[in-house]
């Protein structure tokens, strides 16, 4: 009896860890852009980014389905990766999509400045309207392209932001009584971070579970993710994020430990000295995800970046680059990478090859 009890509990072990591990992607990468020699990185996956490209991208734009066509022919699975709090959206801010202009829809701080990403790209204060955006022209597009892999990234909400007049809106009806400034009490402070989080958490809740319904109309199993940076560097930037809580929604199927240069490079205290510790912030943040994923049994991906957002030289990248990647190496249960963003501009861009260097 005890031997037949131990057969069967290895069985479902064993369907338990085929079930977290049927998805044969290892490796992947994000791009705007179609497949060129340069960027061909030979991961498994190529999450090609935005319907409309990527914001930043001043390069000529190729068609969605053209881009991902690309891909394709090489070899690649092809997934989709777009911006949920900001993105190449001007044509609903600028009322092409429904006729009407959204711009006040950005996030707003105190003197009255919409935080932007870029031009024309400002953060969102994720409205209803907005959403029905997102699902109809790029999630339900992106499926139809026959991509059944939809990343998300970034459900941030700036914590100097919550003046915008779509988020006074949002404050009516979510507490049921007029918006209070966040700067004038800790009260109001707890109540505009409050909604800040309730209201990316609906956001992905809405999307992704449109996603995976429009999918199965088309007889498809749509997986959902979201790649977002650690706690640790969104209480350094000060920017509220409901990842916390996303263990919480079904429609979540993974993630991607945004962490990187750019995160784990932000100076902190420790014995009471500010500076930069890239090795150790990047090990704190890796570790803050995988915890707070792990009972989940969800899917997680460890991003690194050969570069960075801001513009320095190759003995800089190198150092750094080498410190956030050991300390991804160091989280043995983890063996799922988005091994680089953007492989375009660090192929393809010019860099000094170091700090005294003009070349």
């Amino acid at each position: 009896m005890k031997k037949n009890v131990l057969i069967i509990c290895l069985l479902v072990l064993g369907l338990q860890v085929e079930a977290q591990t049927s998805d044969n992607v290892k490796t992947t990468f994000q791009t705007s852009r179609e497949w060129r020699p340069t960027i061909d990185t030979r991961a498994d996956a190529a999450m090609v980014y935005g319907v409309g490209g990527n914001p930043s991208d001043k390069s000529k734009r190729i068609v969605f389905e053209d881009r991902v066509k690309s891909w394709r022919d090489r070899g690649y699975i092809t997934h989709f990766m777009t911006g949920i709090a900001w993105g190449e959206y001007q044509d609903y801010f600028t009322g092409e999509w429904d006729g009407k202009m959204h711009l006040d829809e950005g996030q707003v701080q105190q003197n009255g400045d919409t935080i932007w990403h870029g031009h024309m790209v400002p953060y969102i204060v994720p409205t209803k309207n907005y959403l029905n955006y997102i699902k109809e022209k790029h999630v339900k597009r992106v499926i139809d392209a026959g991509i059944d892999a939809i990343f998300m990234e970034e459900p941030e909400f700036w914590a100097r932001a919550g003046y915008s007049e779509a988020f006074k809106r949002e404050w009516r009806d979510y507490y049921g009584f007029e918006w209070r400034p966040q700067h004038e009490s800790p009260e109001n402070t707890y109540l505009s971070s409050k909604l800040k989080y309730h209201l990316y958490y609906n956001a992905l809740n809405e999307v992704f579970t449109y996603a995976k319904e429009y999918g199965k109309s088309k007889g498809m199993d749509v997986k959902c993710y979201v790649p977002t940076h650690s706690l640790v560097n969104y209480s350094q930037w000060m920017i509220v994020s409901p990842e916390a809580s996303l263990a919480s929604l079904p429609c979540v199927d993974g993630y991607i430990a945004q962490v990187w240069t750019g995160t784990s490079r932000e100076p902190n205290f420790f014995n009471g000295q500010r500076k930069e510790r890239v090795f150790e912030t990047a090990f704190l943040e890796y570790g803050s995800m995988e915890s707070m994923t792990a009972p989940t049994g969800r899917k997680m991906f460890f991003l690194t970046d050969p570069i960075e957002d801001w513009p320095r030289d190759w003995v800089d990248y190198k150092k750094n680059y080498q410190a956030t990647f050991t300390a991804q190496l160091l989280y043995p249960n983890i063996a799922d990478y988005e091994v680089m963003p953007w492989p375009e501009r660090i192929y393809e861009g010019l860099y000094r090859t170091s700090p005294d260097s003009d070349k």
